[in-house]
């Protein structure tokens, strides 16, 4: 049984397809013709990006801040086929129906074979590069701005360090959705460019008395804070905790996701690292149901922290 009734919130194939149409048409899509843009700031020091940004929690495009990195400058899709040709990866990853195991090398020319067919696009979700590709680590030096992340004392090191690359086609989404754990957001943008639509973490859709959900309320209510931008080669995001975010592909994209745990959000990030993992060990079988579509995904993510961490799933069964 479904309990949350924030839509936004919901992860069961209804609510997603909900508020993923009214993205296309309605009274939401027509707040988005007039959103305000996010700010956007360029040359910022650490310093003041913690005192004007992170500590009150303020979201913000830093425009060029990765502009050096030799991923910025150098890669294509076609070179990183060549680099990575044989490297195992699971496209389409959050959609069961069409996930597949194929090589990197593979991906790129499926790109190209599907440019032109009128297929929905095909996007690669959350590559942990670092542990099939670390040759790939280099081109993507660690943020200044993201070096408070708590996690490194939380887990190590080495599970701490799970960047992800989002590579996809021109068309791709990623559904809005507030990402896991109360981390912060880092995104930074390497090849392409993309959309994002963003709201404000008391952000919140609710269903009337007839089962619709009241969109009007939702554009309306000062805590939506909607607001769209556009990531360029170089651009770095930083979007707080518990931020929603809803992401287009205005062209075939190479982006680097880069979590970060504030530590005011430890005992949060703890609660629910420890909810979803007692949720998959005692009640699997519902889960699986109202939650298919990640599923997979969020087992997935279980079991490499686990093997990150040097924890034997099999001793649970024990």
């Amino acid at each position: 049984m479904q309990n949350e009734p924030n839509l936004l919130k919901r992860q069961d194939i209804d609510a997603l397809n909900t508020v993923e149409t009214a993205f296309r048409s309605g009274p939401l899509a027509e707040a988005l013709t007039s959103a305000p843009e996010l700010e956007r700031r360029r040359g910022l020091t650490r310093e003041q990006f913690d005192r004007e940004h992170r500590s009150p929690q303020r979201p913000v495009v830093l425009e060029g801040y990765a502009a050096h990195w030799p991923s910025v400058r150098e890669w294509t899709f076609e070179n990183l086929a060549v680099r990575c040709a044989d490297v195992p990866v699971m496209v389409d990853s959050y959609t069961s129906r069409s996930a597949r195991r194929t090589t990197f090398g593979e991906f790129v020319r499926l790109l190209d074979k599907n440019a032109d067919s009128g297929s929905a696009p095909l996007y690669l979700q959350e590559w942990y590069y670092q542990t099939i590709a670390p040759e790939l680590a280099p081109d993507m030096p660690e943020l200044d701005i993201a070096q408070y992340d708590f996690r490194r004392d939380l887990y190590g090191e080495a599970a701490s360090t799970n960047h992800q690359l989002w590579i996809g086609q021109r068309g791709g989404i990623t559904r809005l959705h507030q990402d896991s754990y109360s981390v912060d957001v880092m995104h930074v943008q390497i090849v392409g460019e993309k959309r994002w639509h963003i709201m404000g973490p008391d952000a919140e859709l609710l269903a009337g008395a007839d089962g619709e959900a009241r969109l009007e309320e939702l554009c309306a209510a000062p805590g939506t804070r909607l607001m769209r931008f556009v990531l360029r080669p170089g651009d770095v995001l930083y979007l707080p905790s518990g931020w929603f975010h809803r992401i287009e592909l205005i062209n075939d994209s190479i982006g680097l996701g880069r979590k970060a745990l504030d530590s005011g959000n430890l005992r949060a990030h703890v609660r629910q690292r420890v909810g979803e993992l007692l949720a998959l060990a005692l009640n699997p079988d519902e889960l699986r149901i109202t939650h298919s579509e990640l599923f997979d995904v969020v087992i997935a993510r279980a079991r490499a922290l686990a093997d990150r961490m040097d924890i034997d799933l099999s001793r649970l069964r024990q």
